[in-house]
């Protein structure tokens, strides 16, 4: 194999590892949202059915000017926030998000092992090289957008990851978090030294 070639799918690889991370951090972060929003209706449903059937008259030791009319104005404003919070959880629709981004991740990872297995063989050709390019862009012709946020901010995470692998091999009893604060620390000096140049 040359090395044009290798070099080709080599960045390939690195591009679907980036993109991976990306995805699987999207799908993550849409879950948590999903499970935050389902939680904040159950636990506002609990609490509208318990108050809903309690007496005004309950509060009066903790609000000692609360009416009856306002605490059905407050009972139906809270019951009406959870409803919305409840159809806010389907519009936005973050479990399908999730399981879209989830799925590309996946995709990415057998794209990475199959690639990584070429890169192990003596001989491949040309061919070889622009079936993996069009699989890579097959993955992403329905692969939801990434933000350019997201993108820069997963392209970092990634890049401080495979820099604090590569200090842990020289160094396996490294602190990474003690590194990773230096490293901020360094970043924020330079940062400042180039400001006043």
């Amino acid at each position: 194999m040359s090395k044009k070639q290798r070099d080709e799918l080599e960045k390939l690889k690195n591009k679907a590892e980036q993109n991976r991370q990306m995805h699987f951090s999207m799908s993550k972060k849409a879950y948590m949202s999903k499970n935050a929003l389902h939680i904040f209706a159950l636990i506002g449903s609990s609490i509208i059915a318990i108050i809903t059937f309690a007496d005004s008259k309950t509060f009066a030791v903790w609000f000692p000017y609360m009416t009856d009319d306002n605490y059905k104005l407050i009972v139906g404003g809270f019951a009406g926030v959870i409803f919305i919070i409840t159809i806010l959880e389907e519009y936005l629709r973050f479990a399908e998000r999730a399981s879209s981004h989830e799925n590309v991740g996946k995709q990415l990872t057998g794209f990475i092992r199959r690639v990584s297995t070429y890169l192990s063989h003596e001989k491949i050709n040309e061919d070889d090289v622009e079936k993996f390019s069009e699989e890579y862009i097959e993955i992403h012709e329905n692969a939801p957008i990434i933000p350019d946020k997201v993108f820069l901010k997963e392209k970092q995470r990634l890049k401080r990851k495979i820099d604090v692998s590569k200090k842990l091999d020289h160094n396996p009893h490294m602190s990474v978090n003690f590194y990773l604060l230096k490293m901020k620390i360094k970043n924020i000096f330079i940062f400042r030294r180039d400001d006043h140049n």
